[in-house]
């Protein structure tokens, strides 16, 4: 049934040109309709009860409200008599900088719009709120249907930059605001933009990079700064009789000039906004840009404000210093040296960390006017100064960055393209992100350059997670991308061998809340993995050490009694913060866990395997001894034949725990589940009661008494990370044991495709499972593997320990797919199917040369086996 909403006072007018509401005691007038803003009839967009104690009501309409273009509030009410003329008065508190812009329509028909200038606060105090108003037509007696929408960027199209058909292809969208190149720099562009120099968060310094995105592509982004996020927290709306109030007026000012931005950052550290003015009148008009900046609150990861700062004039240049970036790395600070292609027309630096730039930009009457502006970023200020010189030097820098990224895509990664446009989107942004979220190189602690685990949050080069990219990273053309990922823990591993859970370039003792400051980690095993595809056995050797010395820890201090099985000390340690087993019997000090179990496992065979490499056949001998041990305790100790899964156990008194997570599928991923075993998977995987949901797989049973997604960080929610584990091991046990599942295994990755493609490819932190709505507010989490992913599994390219490959792809109901130069072992290797220029069935090629052409071949059927000799033959 449609709420409707009685009478019940007047809104307060606002008093003063602010527009600010003051509380009175005012009797509603008659005709006066007031709706609570936190109980629409219908919305999208908020996702919670959002408190606040400024609210007339004590809670608002926020919580990430209006944040998407598209969001809405839906209000229905009555008119008891027609009113004319009407008035709409909005009562909201919005923090950020910047005017948000929500459409109005009254009975479905559109009336205009209401900007929600900044508030300076969300509504913790009444002083946080203001009011606009809206003149509405004529209004009949009776019901009537009121909504709000987040309105979509409105700036029309950049500067016409060169095509590209990748670029174009995975860009095109207006719901991504992510813009680097791979080196330091990043730009979260908004109101305000977020910029970060590694893992350093400088805030906005250069807010020529503020603007709703329009069209986001990986080399640059076309903002509209003319419209900031819509986030607002709606308190209240009137509808009465009265007239609007001129200070509260809600219609935008217009300029007769409108900008766009096109903002990009170049390869050494330079953002670059070019700023597009266009005169929409018949008379000349001189616009004023206005930019600043302000470095005062930059802070490292999990770190605070501080330090030194200086802003100085340099000719039209400004020079801002920043001694608070890794202080104990850079001596002489970070400089950013900020400029545009046209003289300043004033400049002020009399604060230290912070600036303001204005420049008088005479527009042609009908024509348009360019300005490109920029921040150079470098630890040397004169370096700083003279890439912003070079970069404003350019008839327009973004067709250099543009043909950056395309070199990028076309020589640096295996190119991939299938009939699903949803994987091809995934995998061009996967590997978006993988440059995207790269920093360091001869920086502190990155001594290599290193994707970090997130580049919006969680910007660190984390122990858990940083194999999850080096599993993609190995599969660069370069082998010392996915090298540098592997070889800079040995930077900053602790002298026992322990592998730090978080490290920045400053340094590798961020806080964390267990003891350990450690967890598990699959560097040792995607190392081996690294091997299989270049075979750069000096760069293995160089990696011994560290995986070596980490294993060693494992067992010393995570396996005292030897028996194969390695304990947890704290559960932050697994990267599943809040899945605390349960115990009948006290809960132990530690716990032998199936997911510590299986990542060791895994981490002493690659050891092994690299000892044999290398020549220690001792060391191979003994882990290769330590691993089958393992293997045989997860499957015997572990196992629970009545549940028929594994369980984790109490080492005190033997207790197996009454818990049912998803690592009861980890033995399957680290390839020692038996075939007497495979009931894990139908009993509890592939069962819609239990981890099979819509959008799977979660990180607790739905039978478990503690799954609640709604309300829990990791007991129940859906995960990449866990995903990619789950995944991977269920298609190669099915590979290894039951081909029957094979087909379910690819059903599993179309679920997964459908999770991270709503409707565009994206990679939130975590998801619900029921409803696949990411249950995260930022983007770009690294946290998973894809790239590989869809070479082996998707395109079916196996490489062996030996040289050879295999090629065995899963059934997923594809039409085509084609991996064009898979570097391997330093040949060129195309895995085709039904490719329109190779022709009907599955086609193998190395350096060219057609080494298998089956015309019959199906994904799922048996494998296509090439050995070593005749890819390198003699």
């Amino acid at each position: 049934m449609k709420a409707r909403y009685a009478l019940i006072c007047v809104l307060l007018l606002c008093a003063g040109a602010c527009g600010r509401t003051d509380v009175t005691k005012a009797a509603p007038a008659p005709s006066a309709i007031t709706l609570e803003g936190a109980k629409p009839a219908a919305q999208v967009g908020s996702t919670g009860e959002d408190r606040k104690a400024g609210s007339l009501y004590g809670h608002v309409l926020g919580k990430d409200w209006g944040t998407k273009a598209g969001d809405y509030a839906e209000y229905q009410f009555d008119e008891a008599a027609a009113v004319s003329p009407a008035r709409l008065t909005v009562r909201y508190a919005r923090e950020i900088p910047g005017a948000a812009r929500f459409d109005v329509t009254l009975d479905g028909k559109n009336i205009g719009a209401v900007l929600l200038p900044s508030t300076g606060g969300w509504g913790d105090t009444a002083a946080n709120f203001q009011t606009r108003d809206l003149l509405l037509p004529n209004l009949s007696a009776g019901a009537h249907t009121l909504r709000l929408t987040a309105a979509a960027p409105h700036a029309g199209p950049g500067e016409e930059l060169s095509a590209s058909p990748i670029l174009d292809k995975i860009g095109g969208r207006d719901d991504k605001n992510s813009v680097g190149h791979g080196r330091n720099v990043a730009i979260y562009t908004g109101g305000p933009s977020r910029f970060f120099y590694a893992t350093q968060e400088m805030g906005d310094v250069f807010n020529a990079a503020d603007g709703a995105p329009v069209a986001w592509y990986p080399d640059h982004v076309l903002a509209d700064p003319g419209l900031a996020p819509g986030n607002a927290n709606l308190d209240q709306l009137t509808i009465d009789a009265k007239p609007v109030t001129p200070a509260a007026q809600a219609d935008a000012p217009v300029s007769g000039v409108t900008e766009r931005r096109q903002i990009c950052v170049t390869a050494d550290d330079v953002a670059v906004s070019r700023v597009i003015l266009t005169n929409t009148t018949g008379a000349a008009i001189t616009q004023s840009l206005e930019i600043a900046g302000d470095c005062r609150n930059s802070a490292d990861y999990r770190g605070g404000p501080g330090g030194h700062k200086e802003t100085r004039r340099d000719g039209d240049a400004v020079i801002l210093t920043d001694s608070h970036v890794f202080p104990s790395v850079l001596p002489h600070g970070l400089s950013l040296a900020i400029g545009g292609s046209i003289a300043p027309a004033s400049v002020e630096t009399n604060t230290p960390g912070a600036y303001r730039l204005r420049y008088e930009v005479a527009v042609p009457a009908g024509g348009s006017k360019i300005v490109t502006l920029a921040c150079a970023f470098d630890p040397d200020a004169n370096k700083a100064k003279a890439n912003l010189a070079r970069v404003l030097g350019q008839n327009n820098p973004l067709e250099q960055n543009r043909a950056d990224w395309a070199g990028f895509y076309e020589k640096q990664v295996p190119r991939f393209e299938c009939s699903d446009p949803r994987i091809n989107e995934i995998y061009g942004l996967r590997w978006f992100l993988l440059k995207f979220s790269t920093a360091g190189g001869s920086l502190g602690y990155f001594h290599y350059p290193v994707d970090m685990e997130g580049r919006e949050a969680f910007q660190t080069y984390c122990c858990y997670s940083a194999p999850f990219m080096a599993f993609d990273l190995n599969w660069a053309s370069d082998p010392s991308v996915g090298f540098g990922q592997l070889a800079n823990m040995g930077s900053v591993a602790y002298d026992d061998g322990r592998f730090p859970w978080y490290a920045t370039p400053e340094t590798n003792h961020v806080h964390v809340d267990h003891a350990s400051a450690s967890g598990q980690s699959l560097l040792p095993w995607t190392a081996w993995r690294f091997y299989q595809i270049h075979g750069r056995k000096d760069m293995i050797a160089a990696l011994y050490p560290t995986m070596k010395k980490d294993v060693d820890w494992w067992i010393s201090d995570r396996d005292p009694d030897h028996n194969g099985l390695f304990t947890i000390d704290n559960q932050l340690e697994t990267g599943m913060d809040d899945l605390h087993r349960r115990w009948k019997g006290g809960t132990p000090k530690r716990y032998e866990a199936i997911d510590a179990s299986c990542y060791t496992y895994l981490n002493l065979k690659a050891v092994a395997n690299m000892a044999r490499l290398i020549g220690k056949s001792a060391d191979a001998s003994y882990y290769d001894s330590y691993a089958a041990k393992t293997a045989n305790a997860v499957e015997t100790i572990l196992w629970d034949p009545a549940l028929q899964r594994y369980r984790d156990r109490n080492p005190d008194n033997g207790e197996l725990s009454d818990y049912n997570s998803l690592t009861i599928f980890y033995p399957m991923f680290a390839g020692i589940a038996r075939k007497e075993h495979l009931s894990v998977i139908t009993r509890y995987l592939t069962n819609p009661k239990e981890y099979w949901t819509k959008y799977p797989v979660p990180a607790l049973s739905q039978t478990d008494p503690e799954f609640d997604p709604e309300h829990r960080y990791w007991a129940g929610l859906t995960w990449p990370a866990t995903n990619s584990h789950v995944f991977e091991g269920f298609a190669d046990t099915a590979k290894r044991l039951d081909r029957t599942q094979m087909a379910k295994a690819g059903e599993l990755f179309q679920r997964m495709v459908a999770l991270h493609s709503q409707p565009r490819a994206d990679f939130y932190e975590h998801y619900h499972p029921l409803t696949g709505k990411p249950l995260s507010n930022f983007r770009d989490y690294m946290h998973s593997w894809w790239i590989e992913t869809i070479v082996r599994e998707t395109a079916g390219l196996e490489p062996q320990d030996d040289g050879g490959l295999r090629i065995d792809p899963l059934p997923m109901d594809l039409k085509y797919y084609a991996l064009r130069g898979a570097r391997y072992r330093g040949h060129l290797v195309d895995v085709l199917w039904n490719d329109a220029a190779a022709g009907k069935g599955l086609t193998v090629a190395v350096d060219g040369k057609v080494l298998r052409r089956v015309a019959a071949f199906q994904p799922g059927d048996a494998p296509i086996v090439i050995p070593a000799a005749e890819i390198r033959p003699k």
